[in-house]
């Protein structure tokens, strides 16, 4: 390692080759076997993910798609559905405009033609009209047709009545994603209650927070900690491009996953 360093603070590039490496890793002074490429994780086919939190604007519809992009990148695109009734962001995010899982549920001769690709993802996006016509036996019987043979990711998007149980039965596990300010903290102490009657497996991602402080936060909850996602710029301005440890993150989510 002495002799790399050595090399690189020769070399007119030096000061370039360690503006990426922070760039990249998040550390100022980053050994280089951190930047090392590793082999993207990914969702098994069987998976049938849901991420949710009762407050908005903590990072589930992200996490959702990280997780979703990351297991593509390994090689098993699965079904990625928004599922938010009140905020379907998503497809505005993605930058894409097509059918809707509401088209999807009046057209049902059709349904697999009306899936859209984000990238390698197969993608369903939410409507706004899913909160007056949510129908969830109709979702669960779609969901399972589109994901035949394949892991499928929920973004259920927030509050207590995005955890219908017809949806959370047909899941094998649920992140509950929260963040590390107080408001985020209040709300995910208060989702407790609701997360009593989820019949499947149930665990935390804490977004925007080292994993030492995302371990604390978790002591404080009944919930295994999944993941400690941390600051991540690129992350902060909707852009789904993202460092090093934020992809290692997601990979040891998925792992759990």
């Amino acid at each position: 390692m002495s002799r790399v360093r050595s090399w690189l603070d020769a070399t007119p590039l030096a000061s370039v080759a360690l503006a990426l490496m922070r760039e990249a890793t998040g550390r100022t002074e980053p050994p280089l076997d951190v930047i090392r490429p590793t082999r993207p994780e990914r969702l098994r086919v069987d998976a049938r993910v849901g991420f949710w939190s009762l407050a908005a604007g903590v990072g589930t519809s992200t996490t959702a798609a990280l997780v979703a992009q990351r297991s593509a990148a390994g090689g098993h695109p699965p079904l990625l559905l928004d599922l938010d009734r009140w905020a379907p962001s998503l497809a505005l995010r993605a930058g894409i405009d097509a059918a809707t899982i509401a088209d999807a549920l009046v057209q049902p001769d059709r349904e697999r033609e009306l899936v859209s690709r984000w990238g390698e993802v197969a993608f369903l996006p939410g409507s706004p009209r899913m909160q007056t016509d949510f129908d969830p036996p109709r979702i669960a019987a779609l969901v399972e047709r589109l994901a035949a043979g394949r892991a499928a990711v929920f973004d259920l998007g927030t509050g207590a009545d995005a955890l219908d149980l017809t949806i959370t039965s047909k899941l094998t596990r649920l992140c509950v994603v929260a963040g590390p300010r107080t408001s985020q903290l209040q709300a995910l102490f208060c989702a407790r209650q609701s997360l009593r009657v989820v019949p499947c497996a149930v665990g935390l991602a804490v977004v925007g927070a080292a994993h030492e402080d995302a371990a604390l936060i978790a002591s404080r909850t009944p919930l295994p900690l999944w993941a400690a996602i941390p600051n991540d710029s690129y992350l902060a301005r909707d852009e789904f491009a993202a460092r090093a440890p934020t992809m290692r993150a997601v990979d040891d989510l998925i792992r759990v996953l």
